[in-house]
């Protein structure tokens, strides 16, 4: 590996410990509480380190977030186009796979201690993809919105329950329950849009 590549090597490791430290810390206090130096004490780097990286703890939060709304963003670029079909998206499955393997980031950022603004950019982020594919923005009925509103919140609902009960379910089941749900919904928001242009 050249030079070049251990450099971008290092950096990768340097943000994944401070993210892991940022995680850890928010699973018992809110970002507000957070200090650099605690953050670094537990993350073993230094504060020049930080500092050359991130601004304060806030960017760093923001990082986090992004990199969890980019990786929802790619999610739903495999699920959507499969809301036809009956057998579960591998994609789908891989979303609980990564919530079971990583229900630490999950409960910090979703849970008490998280910003309740990422929790609405999300939700915000899938009504909008999913109302988009069901139906084109200018003709989706009220009905339709409320109904796809009412998919997103339910499937929040589902993760925070399963990852609060310690995940007794396993992440091909809950895939699976979500699934039956989201198709449900689906079908319903179709079933309206088909009332509605015969009215």
């Amino acid at each position: 590996m050249n030079n070049k590549g251990e450099a971008n090597r290092s950096v990768r490791m340097t943000r994944r410990r401070l993210s892991d430290a940022l995680i850890t810390l928010l699973l018992e206090k809110p970002v507000r509480e957070i200090t650099v130096r605690e953050l670094t004490g537990l993350a073993r780097v230094s504060r020049g380190t930080f500092y050359f990286h991130y601004s304060d703890i806030y960017e760093l939060m923001d990082r986090v977030e992004q990199d969890q709304i980019d990786a929802m963003e790619r999610l739903m670029d495999d699920i959507l186009p499969r809301l036809n079909e009956d057998s579960t998206p591998e994609s789908l499955c891989m979303l609980y796979r990564y919530l079971d393997e990583n229900d630490g980031i999950c409960s910090a950022l979703l849970g008490p201690n998280g910003d309740p603004a990422f929790r609405r950019r999300l939700q915000t982020l899938i009504e909008e993809r999913c109302v988009g594919y069901i139906a084109p923005q200018e003709s989706a009925t009220p009905n339709q919105r409320y109904m796809v509103a009412f998919a997103v919140q339910g499937c929040f609902g589902n993760i925070e329950a399963w990852l609060q009960r310690g995940k007794p379910e396993s992440a091909a089941e809950m895939a699976h329950t979500t699934w039956t749900a989201v198709r449900a919904v689906k079908q319903a928001a179709a079933s309206q849009r088909i009332q509605s242009n015969q009215a």
